[in-house]
Parts: C-alpha cells; structure tokens; sequence
C-alpha cells in the first residue's frame, strides 16, 4: 500500500516528498533524542535534590528528636515518681526542691505542671536565674499563691492573686486523660502558654491514684525548637523551618522580643521574618500549590532563585507539625542544567548532518527516480503528463482504449468494450496500480470520447460508476478515480487504479474472473492459478 501510494506522484513530486518524509523522520528522530534525553535529565535532577533535602529532612529531623526526647525520658520518669507516692504534693517546699534539678539539667524545658482532675496544681517555672512557683487549690476559684526561689532554691518572696485560668482547660489536660490507662506520652499541637503568653508545646502523661487522675506536664517553648532547627547548617543557603498542615509557618521570634508575632493567639505565624520566613512561606505555598505531597522534592522560586523543597511530619503518627527544608540549586543540579543545553547543541548538530545526508541520498537515487512509473495525474500540468504518457506507450502500468461503451467499427455501443476497459482496472487493482487512458487509440492518437455520445461529463461519469458497481462492486471504488481532461481540443478520460488491499474480480454473464496484469497485457488466471497468485501476494 505504501508504495503504491508512493508511486502515484511524477519523478519532480517523488523528490519533494521524499525529501519531506525523510526530513519529518529525522525531525522527529531528533525530537525524541531530546525529550527522552530531557525527561531523563529532569528525573536525575529530581533524584539528586531528593537524595540532598531527604538527608537535611532527617538531620533537623533527628535534631529535633534529640531536643525533645530528653524531655520524654524526663516525663515518664515523673510519672513513674507519682504513681510510686514519691512526689510530696503536700509539701511545695520539699517538691519544689525535688523538681528544680529537672528544669536546671533540661534547659529546653521553660515550665513544669503537676494538676489533678480538681484542679489542684503546681507550676514550677524559669525566670531568668530564678524560679517561679505558682500553686492552685482545687476548685474554681481561680485564687493562687506565687512564691519566688532564689538560684540557690531558697523562697525569696510570696504573693496571692486570682487568675481566670483552670489548668483542666488546657489542650494538654484532656490529651493525657485520653491516655492515662495506656501511660502513653501525649504532644500537644503548638499553642499559647498563659504564664508567659508565648507560643510552645507540652508533653503530658496521667496516672491514677485512688479516685484522683493526675496529669503532670513539660513545656517547650516553640522558639527553643525554631532556634535549633534555625542553627544547623544545611548546605550553602539551605534552611529548615516547622509548619503546620494548614500552611502556617513557624518563626522565630525577631531579636530578644519573646512574645507573639501579631495575629490571633492560634496563629502564632508569619509571612515573613528577618530568620527565612519569606523563603519558608513561599516553599509551603509551593508545596500546597502540588497536593502537599511527602515523598518527593517541589522545586519553587524565592528571592529570584531557584529553590528545591522537601517536607515531612515531624511525627509519622501525627501530621500537625510538619518540618521543611529549603535548598538552593546546587552546583550538581547547575551541571546539570548544562548538560541539558549541550544535548540541545547536539541534536541542532545532528539534524544539520541529517539535512545533508537527506539533500545526498535525494541526488544519489534521482536517476532512480525518474525511472519509476507514473501511476497519477498531476492536474496542474495534466496536457505534459498525458502526452508523456502518450509517448511512453502502453506498458505495465499504462493502457489505452479507443471508446467506453461505443464499438467503432460496428458504429453502436458494445458490452465487449465496457468490459474490455474494466479488465484493464481489475488487472491494474490486483497487480501494482496503473492508469487506464480512455479516448486514446492503441497507437497513441488521440481520438477522445465525443463517438460514446455522452451528452455532458456527468453523464459520462455516472455511465462509468455504474458500470463499476455491477461488475466490480462499490466497494472497490476508493481505490479508483476519474478525471476527464480536456486534450487537443478533445475529451479523454484517465481512470487512475490503486493496488487494491483485496481481490478485486470481474462480474459478467459466464460467471467471475480474476486478471493481473503483466507486461502492456491483461492475464486471466484460473482458479488454481488465482489462488496461488493470492497466497503470494497476502
């Protein structure tokens, strides 16, 4: 089918679409070259930036851990005390001294609460290089007594004052509740601690004694988890940040101010901040923007820079603090990207080589060619192909007939001249194609069409579909077509006959007939013969 499709256009028309496929092959040769070479280079960028901020996610990661698991180990051992009776709950002197040594060897601890479900509590909290005490009975008063200790533990001042505050409504409270027959360590989301009104976290754990539930709990200030993660170096430029799901981003407080950046007492967060927040704010943009995804780098833009983001939940088991890392585009990730611009260098060369092998290999086989037959028209220049074809004389490819229906030696229309053309177009569609020429004698004159006495060419047309029909079948008719050009001031007909995609025979009184054709020639072949021909040819 290709070729007789191919072989339908004249020799010049050969060369131009030769010259066409061969250049739209190797565009599209060269084109794939640089989309696989581009997704390959883009997949190895990724892997590369993956690998790097997977093990800066890991470092702040572990960074974190290794602040806050002290602080666990600490916790549970207070617990242990307090279900065992060795916490002295009576005595705020003699606890007091029994829980300054946690806060003095754990400096990321702010504050220690001990509470009951009356609301009985103990608070034990740093200030400056001394200590704060604040106990509350139980009830709802809200009346509680602060005694101020020295560095050396002694009790330097006490006062009464009434706050409305119930430590029982604190998040941390119910959490532990939650967990008090498993002993599990609760985590709070950050929040705003009261004393000091700035924002932290508390790990709490209960236990029961009797009819009580107690509830003892450590606090971290979110500015000592900021400020470590804000001190590990992470590549040049490279910076790590805490989040939370919805997109609000954690920073450090600006200078010495130890207090809320503005905005409600939950979002304790900003957009931007003298310690990266813009750069942060813009990565969690970035990364909200793509689906929030954990297990792959997002590339964003930050100051005019390229940036590689990777984040994961700081707890598997609790995705509501979330660290990131921000890395610069490295001078790997840089290489890279150079690569990628000689591979564009590359395949401009090859496609240059290409067009001068293609301009060759069109030269080279020219003279081959011009030697293929003509199995089409061109329309534009229909009077310089026909009477080429004329003048080649009839061939493999090439037949005449004098009329299409008319007899010229009895002078009236005769069913062995229909069928004598139509041989000729099974023939052409059951071998490789050809151009039946009708109105032109065996010798070339050209006669013309005007003896079959067709009153206009849609009469001539309709006459040849027709007869078509009945004895070749409506179906075989994609593969023909008929012009009717007018040459030396007479009407002559051109049926243009593809290779059928299938047997192609000829209906008539005696039965069917299959025909090839070979040489200037139209063969019947018998059954057995047909048959053969076939297997070949399918």
């Amino acid at each position: 089918m290709f070729m007789s499709a191919f072989l339908k256009y004249s020799p010049g028309r050969i060369r131009v679409h030769l010259f066409r496929d061969l250049m739209l092959v190797v565009l599209f040769a060269v084109a794939t070259l640089v989309a696989v070479n581009y997704l390959l280079i883009s997949e190895v960028r990724r892997e590369l930036a993956w690998g790097q901020i997977s093990q800066s996610m890991v470092r702040v990661r572990d960074e974190v851990r290794r602040l806050l698991e002290p602080v666990e180990q600490q916790l549970a051992i207070l617990r242990d005390l307090g279900r065992t009776g060795e916490l002295d709950r009576g005595d705020v002197s003699r606890l007091t001294a029994q829980m300054l040594p946690t806060l003095t060897h754990l400096p990321q601890l702010s504050s220690l609460i001990i509470v009951d479900d009356s609301g009985a509590e103990y608070f034990l909290q740093r200030d400056g290089a001394q200590w704060l005490v604040r106990e509350r009975m139980a009830g709802d008063s809200g009346r509680v007594t602060w005694r101020r200790w020295g560095s050396g533990g002694g009790e330097l001042e006490s006062w009464d004052e009434t706050l409305s505050y119930d430590p029982r409504q604190r998040p941390w409270f119910e959490e532990a509740l939650g967990k008090a027959s498993s002993a599990e360590i609760s985590w709070s989301r950050p929040y705003l601690f009261f004393s000091r009104q700035v924002p932290g976290v508390t790990a709490s754990a209960a236990w029961r004694d009797g009819e009580k539930t107690f509830v003892v709990a450590l606090d971290v200030e979110l500015t000592t988890i900021l400020e470590t993660i804000d001190s590990l170096s992470l590549d040049e430029d490279g910076k790590g940040f805490l989040f939370r799901s919805d997109g609000g981003v954690y920073v450090p407080p600006v200078g010495q101010t130890d207090r809320l950046l503005p905005g409600a007492a939950e979002n304790f967060f900003s957009a931007s901040s003298s310690h990266g927040g813009t750069l942060s704010i813009d990565a969690v943009a970035a990364w909200q923007r793509q689906g929030a995804p954990d297990d792959k780098p997002i590339q964003f833009t930050s100051g005019e820079r390229l940036w590689w983001g990777g984040f994961m939940a700081l707890y598997a088991d609790d995705e509501a603090a979330w660290l990131g890392v921000a890395l610069p585009l490295g001078d790997l990730l840089t290489v890279l990207q150079r690569r990628w611009q000689l591979v564009l260098i590359a395949a401009l060369a090859v496609l240059g080589m290409a067009l001068l092998l293609i301009v060759l290999l069109v030269r080279k086989y020219s003279g081959q060619i011009k030697e293929l037959p003509r199995l089409s028209i061109e329309r534009k220049r229909y009077q310089e192909d026909i009477r080429s074809l004329i003048h080649s004389g009839e061939s493999m490819h090439l037949e005449f007939k004098s009329t299409m229906r008319m007899n010229l030696r009895s002078g009236k229309p005769g069913k062995e001249i229909e069928l004598a053309w139509l041989k000729g177009a099974a023939a052409f569609m059951n071998t490789e194609g050809g151009i039946l020429l009708i109105g032109v004698e065996d010798d070339g004159t050209v006669l013309g069409i005007e003896a079959d006495g067709f009153e206009n060419e849609d009469k001539c047309r309709l006459h040849f579909k027709n007869l078509f029909n009945q004895h070749l079948g409506p179906e075989l008719s994609k593969y023909v077509r008929l012009e009717i050009y007018r040459l030396e001031e007479r009407e002559v007909v051109a049926i243009e006959c593809e290779r059928a995609g299938e047997p192609v025979f000829l209906v008539h009184k005696q039965g069917e007939s299959f025909y090839i054709r070979n040489g200037p020639s139209n063969i019947e072949l018998t059954i057995s013969q047909a048959l053969s021909y076939l297997r070949r040819r399918f």
